[in-house]
């Protein structure tokens, strides 16, 4: 029997010369052992678990031939029996900080690349990745739907609705008041969606790009790099299924909150909107949008003798402004009465200048 050893993880295939091709397989502990572990005995079967191939890290390189009397003997009886060492395959060379791999670790391409290392789209991953706010993207569901939520409220309750009292009394229209701080909430939680689903996709678009433009030192020098196929592949795995799913979730957050930015404001309108264009009856009658008196009544409610005070004040300023009307009007007739006259004089003068 002849057993070679190599110097990588190793394969070792036992085949049985005696029982019609009937493979068994064991493994290699050593250079220095080379011993066979035994399969299932008896010519009716094979044990499962020989049939599986088991990898194991020889120790040394060389050739041991053994023959005559150290021959060795499976299940008491002489056979014929070559093993063959197959090289395989190395390990996994960029393992995580955890042990396990990662498509964020070093390639080999990387260390190519001219792209400086935090204008590359991988580094700008992990990046927004690890920001306190734009890493709000790569949350779990729940934890994104969470936070959007305090965000929202906290908008809500120290700003909006604060605004919002200014404008509708909460005593006398809750309902407007609440409606026009919810437009405000949505509309903030909107605008730091927006921030976050610019920069996740950027980060996209530069993933999946086959080439990456940076700047070496400045403005002025501006270069593109063409992708390597090892750094193409990887940054278009990251883009297809890590970005891509962010970005879409972050773009019906944005729709989400401008539908309920519309519907606030129809509701909105619908209630507190005044009619233009209305008909002389509407008006007589007051219409929404126009002075009535039962609702000035309703929302400035006065005494009876804050009324009969109110009253002699416009009776008073009434007097006034007809006692100012006809003042000017009598002012008006004398001076065109004194310029007729001054007319006629200046007439009669010049007749009796050319006579």
């Amino acid at each position: 029997m002849s057993l070679t050893v190599g110097p990588a993880t190793s394969r070792v295939a036992v085949r049985d010369s005696q029982h019609s091709g009937v493979g068994r397989t064991g493994n290699c502990a050593g250079a220095h052992h080379g011993r066979a572990i035994r399969g299932g005995e008896g010519r009716g079967g094979v044990n499962p678990a020989t049939r599986a191939a088991t990898t194991t890290r020889a120790g040394a390189m060389g050739t041991v031939s053994r023959g005559g009397a150290s021959r060795p003997r499976l299940a008491g009886a002489s056979r014929s029996v070559t093993r063959r060492l197959v090289a395989a395959p190395s390990p996994l060379r960029a393992l995580g900080e955890d042990g396990t791999g990662s498509l964020l670790d070093e390639l080999d391409a990387d260390a190519r690349c001219p792209v400086p290392k935090d204008q590359r789209p991988a580094s700008q991953l992990r990046e927004v990745q690890e920001s306190m706010l734009l890493g709000w993207g790569g949350l779990e569901l729940k934890w994104y739907c969470f936070r959007l939520t305090t965000l929202g409220a906290f908008f809500y309750y120290f700003l909006a609705y604060p605004i919002a009292a200014f404008s509708y009394n909460p005593e006398t229209q809750p309902v407007e008041a609440i409606i026009c701080a919810l437009v405000g909430s949505l509309t903030a939680t909107a605008a730091f969606a927006l921030l976050i689903y610019n920069n996740w996709s950027y980060v996209r678009t530069r993933l999946l790009s086959a080439t990456v433009e940076y700047e070496e030192t400045g403005w002025y020098d501006g270069q593109v790099y063409v992708k390597d196929p090892e750094m193409l592949a990887r940054d278009r795995l990251l883009g297809t299924y890590t970005v891509r799913p962010i970005v879409e979730r972050l773009r019906k957050t944005l729709l989400a909150c401008g539908a309920g930015v519309f519907v606030s404001l129809t509701a909105l309108n619908s209630i507190d909107a005044p009619e233009y264009g209305v008909e002389r009856q509407q008006y007589d009658g007051g219409g929404a949008g126009f002075y009535m008196e039962t609702a000035r009544q309703k929302y400035e409610p006065t005494t009876p003798e804050e009324d009969a005070e109110e009253e002699e004040n416009l009776a008073a300023e009434e007097a006034s402004e007809i006692a100012r009307y006809e003042a000017a009007m009598a002012r008006y007739y004398s001076d065109n009465r004194a310029a007729a006259a001054a007319a006629a004089a200046a007439a009669a003068a010049a007749a009796a200048a050319t006579e």
